[in-house]
């Protein structure tokens, strides 16, 4: 526990330095707080904590609440005014900061100052972490009048993190935790309908979340009404003694929940810290066409939640120095390329990224594979068009990473005989392979040259960062070429065609898209040459060459002042996107 202080102590000072250097005052529409997976991924809408409830990334909500008493006294620091505690005013709260795996909240109030962090631990270079559905809430607390005071903190949630809807039923219980000094208590549905559920705006409701906590340092749990235990915890600076026995029954039926409460007793200016994990162990993650995928840290079917619980604690203090300095670097590489307002918004979309992916073990290739969910549109899995755009992140923490989300595209499309013999038989690129989570024979939303060319290039740039390709070539390599096939009969003029612009429909003979597919071709060029085939590279080069040239005149608009939206639209106008991986790949087209 002291090593956990001291890091905890150490943690807090690089907050304050870092936070000096993104934008102050930043508050973004949703504040990221514990975002691991889809699934386990909550936030605050509002401008303070205190103000709503918090919620899944759809603005479901899945109250947390939060209190702290000082001499007496009882303030909220999470969640608003409810039943039970009406008479807690709420913290004054300072400030929020925003790094990529951290948010770091403020607050203050009659002479004690009280911060608050949610860690993420999504390091993409550590997947035994990364993978881990498992975020800590930190806690500090001390006098900043020199006074002594006499402090008591609560946190609980209600049983609304394990259904799609309050009115399921939902069982709780407690477990031990062998290799780690925690107190472990658990809720999940009634019903366990383990990858029951698809499509975009969905909780999930199987499975079983987890809250876990250190024995030591004057701590107390229960699992209870969560209004009658707030109310006993404002009135009194006590929870209730033993967990109710009234289950199942349905998650708004008196909001049964997990509280934990710690008695600080008296603190001065020396920080006190404490902390939690919240953890959800989804016990099967993927459907891919009929067959379960179980989530990569549990790849052997032997590990059990508790493991998962016992790795998160042991490896505190470890995370809390791996996530400020993985915060530390890359802010600082931001602020290099693009300033404080370009590092402030890069922070929150770390989070907003990598929060919407699950790393899998497919057992039957025996290898990790990884999965995304289409958020805020249809929830379809893998969405090609979504993953592109995402690239520049994983190809700057991971590469690898980015391949494994396109690995299982390529399956699809080969026929490989896990996917249920749907025989996808088009001279493209898939745009989806089903609805998150399950992956099934579903009617494409076709976007030919768009998707094409993106698996394409960011093949090539995978290629040229890490050296191989790996579980790509030589397996799917024909496949590869027959897509850059596909490339050389579609341009230079695509026709009509969707884009990843789709909420316009199709956009004939588009430039943008045009300009994709081009260098696309110039990509498939590099493969070819990395692997020694320089009949078939100088083929698709002198291709995308001829291609550009004549772009250059369809796309250039009659005045020649800009490059239009599409070829026979004059004064039309794009932003030509598309050419960036001309610059990541340093190809000459």
């Amino acid at each position: 526990m002291k090593l956990h202080l001291s890091l905890a102590l150490l943690f807090g000072l690089c907050c304050i330095a870092l936070s000096q250097v993104l934008i102050p005052g930043f508050r973004p529409p949703a504040v990221p707080l514990l975002v691991n997976d889809p699934y386990l991924s909550i936030w605050s809408f509002s401008d303070r904590l205190t103000d709503t409830f918090t919620t899944l990334w759809d603005g479901t909500i899945k109250a947390f609440t939060g209190i702290i008493r000082i001499d007496g006294t009882a303030y909220r620091w999470m969640g608003p005014l409810q039943p039970g505690i009406d008479t807690a005013p709420a913290m004054a709260q300072l400030n929020v900061t925003v790094y990529p795996t951290r948010t770091v909240y403020y607050f203050q109030q009659s002479g004690v100052q009280l911060s608050v962090t949610f860690t993420s631990p999504l390091l993409p270079n550590n997947l035994d972490i990364y993978a881990r559905p498992a975020s800590y809430i930190s806690l500090e607390v001390y006098s900043v009048d020199g006074r002594q005071h006499d402090i008591q903190i609560y946190y609980d949630n209600t049983a609304e993190m394990v259904v799609n809807t309050p009115s399921e039923p939902v069982q709780w219980g407690r477990t031990t935790v062998p290799k780690a000094p925690l107190v472990a208590l658990r809720m999940g549905s009634q019903a366990q309908k383990i990858l029951g559920m698809s499509g975009d705006r969905v909780g999930i409701n199987w499975g079983f979340q987890y809250v876990a906590v250190p024995s030591e340092g004057g701590v107390s749990t229960v699992i209870y009404d969560t209004e009658l235990s707030r109310a006993q915890f404002v009135s009194s600076g006590k929870i209730p003694s033993v967990d109710d026995n009234r289950q199942p029954r349905p998650a708004l039926d008196h909001w049964p929940g997990i509280s934990v409460m710690w008695d600080l007793g008296r603190v001065g200016t020396v920080p006190v810290t404490r902390f939690l994990i919240v953890a959800y162990d989804d016990i099967y993650s993927i459907d891919w066409f009929g067959h379960f995928f179980r989530p990569y840290w549990r790849r052997d079917p032997t590990t059990v939640a508790e493991d998962l619980l016992a790795d998160a604690y042991n490896d505190y203090g470890k995370i809390l120095s791996m996530t400020e300095s993985l915060d530390n670097n890359l802010i600082q590489r931001l602020l290099r390329a693009g300033g404080p307002q370009y590092a402030t918004l890069s922070s929150l979309i770390y989070r907003q990224t990598l929060g919407g992916c699950k790393l899998v073990w497919n057992d039957q290739k025996q290898i990790l594979w990884y999965f995304m969910k289409e958020i805020s549109s249809n929830g379809d899995l893998q969405t090609v068009d979504v993953v592109f755009p995402s690239s520049p992140l994983f190809l700057h923490q991971n590469p690898v990473l980015l391949k494994k989300l396109i690995i299982p595209h390529l399956a699809f499309a080969a026929h490989d005989p896990s996917t249920n013999n749907c025989n996808y038989n088009k001279a493209w690129a898939p745009h989806q392979l089903g609805t998150y989570p399950i992956a099934y024979c579903m009617s494409q939303e076709d976007m030919p040259v768009e998707e094409t060319a993106n698996l394409i290039l960011m093949l090539a740039k995978i290629l040229q960062l890490t050296g191989n390709l790996d579980e790509v070539y030589p397996l799917y390599w024909n496949l590869i070429l027959s897509w850059g096939e596909y490339l050389t009969t579609a341009l230079p003029d695509p026709g009509d065609q969707l884009c990843t612009d789709d909420f316009e429909g199709p956009s004939p003979h588009n430039a943008n898209l045009a300009a994709k597919g081009i260098v696309g071709l110039a990509a498939v060029s590099y493969l070819c040459r990395r692997y020694n085939n320089l009949q078939c590279a100088d083929r698709f080069m002198s291709l995308a060459n001829d291609y550009a040239s004549k772009w250059q005149q369809l796309a250039l608009d009659i005045d020649r002042s800009h490059y239009k939206l599409q070829y026979d639209r004059s004064n039309s106008w794009s932003l030509k996107y598309n050419i960036i991986y001309q610059k990541f790949l340093n190809i000459s087209v």
